[in-house]
């Protein structure tokens, strides 16, 4: 990118403390007085908060973007509450039902396993359509995502635009479930002997915990391996979506008719920052946390560019003003958390 470039960010600790004070203490005491009524009121609160939180994140992302200056241009996010509760709430919210309902459906087709080879396979075609679910249904949502973020977003007067292909989206979502599949053979190769073990056990009439540590000891070995092969899975399968979206999402971005964005992380060069995150973290005891964050934070810079000539945009600030309501000022806090951002 040509072109001065100037950026500050009046965002404060203190705004996002008193946001997240102001909910801690709402929700604490509106469940003191739901419970105080019924018990079964309990979960009003939570059930509240969740409804909520779409717009309290929409609010806390304006509220950054609006503090956050370029050439003395402010950023800013504008959308409908429609178009929120419906990408951040509705929307995931009719995809897990589908997703619950066709994983009955296919259940009750295949019927009661006659064996236990029949049993294992009936569990094995409902394993691998239940990734095959979440990673459709999560790219549907990555993608919705996108495109609320993308095309409600500006730059002084200028909007952005972003172009999202879903289907993209669904094949990133669904290799990076993919990735889970050689990991949970393995693990149940290791621990079928010890569920077997255990099944037998339970056949006989029950067992008292001194044979339930028994079992649990003998197998201790591959049951370690197998939390230790679990979570090298998770964070493969997160590495490779944040790559990948990442870059569908800033790929896809534009401002005005000059300006582009551009992002070059890979699957190897993100997952190499990561393991000298975690490991430097774990070695040091989080002493070298903030080297390796902001060595992690460097590398995502380095990968990301624009394109094209800022003087070629005119530089006029908005004039809207930032939210102070109650409700903004309680928002500011609540940050979106995306694997592509």
């Amino acid at each position: 990118m040509n072109g001065s470039v100037k950026r500050d960010t009046y965002t404060t600790g203190g705004a996002f403390l008193v946001s997240w004070l102001l909910v801690g203490l709402i929700f604490i005491v509106l469940t003191v007085v739901c419970e105080s009524i019924n018990l079964l009121f309990g979960f009003l609160p939570v059930l509240l908060l969740w409804v909520l939180m779409p717009l309290m994140m929409a609010k806390g992302l304006r509220y950054q973007a609006m503090m956050t200056r370029l050439n003395n241009v402010r950023f800013g996010f504008k959308c409908g509450i429609g178009n929120v509760m419906w990408t951040m709430l509705g929307l995931p919210l009719l995809l897990g039902i589908a997703v619950i309902f066709v994983l009955y459906a296919v259940n009750r087709m295949m019927g009661i396993p006659e064996s236990t080879n029949g049993g294992l396979l009936q569990l094995a075609v409902l394993a691998v359509l239940g990734l095959l679910s979440v990673g459709i249904t999560n790219g549907i949502m990555y993608g919705k995502w996108m495109q609320l973020l993308g095309s409600n977003a500006c730059f002084g007067i200028h909007p952005f635009r972003i172009a999202i292909s879903l289907k993209r989206c669904i094949v990133i979502c669904i290799s990076a479930m993919l990735i889970l599949v050689p990991f949970t053979i393995v693990i149940g190769k290791l621990m079928a002997p010890f569920y077997i073990t255990l099944s037998a056990e339970i056949a006989k009439g029950g067992m008292d915990p001194a044979i339930s540590d028994a079992v649990a000891q003998e197998y201790l070995p591959q049951i370690i391996v197998s939390y230790i092969l679990y979570f090298m899975a998770i964070v493969l399968m997160s590495i490779f979506s944040k790559a990948a979206l990442r870059n569908q999402f800033i790929n896809g971005l534009r401002l005005g008719d000059s300006l582009t964005f551009r992002s070059t992380l890979t699957f190897v060069g993100l997952l190499m920052q990561i393991l000298v995150l975690i490991l430097a973290t774990i070695c040091t005891f989080g002493l070298a946390y903030p080297w390796a964050k902001m060595r992690y934070m460097r590398y995502l810079a380095s990968n990301t560019c624009v394109v094209g000539e800022l003087d070629d945009l005119e530089l006029s600030d908005t004039d809207e003003l930032n939210d102070t309501g109650f409700f903004a000022i309680i928002s500011r806090g609540m940050m979106v958390a995306t694997p592509f951002i």
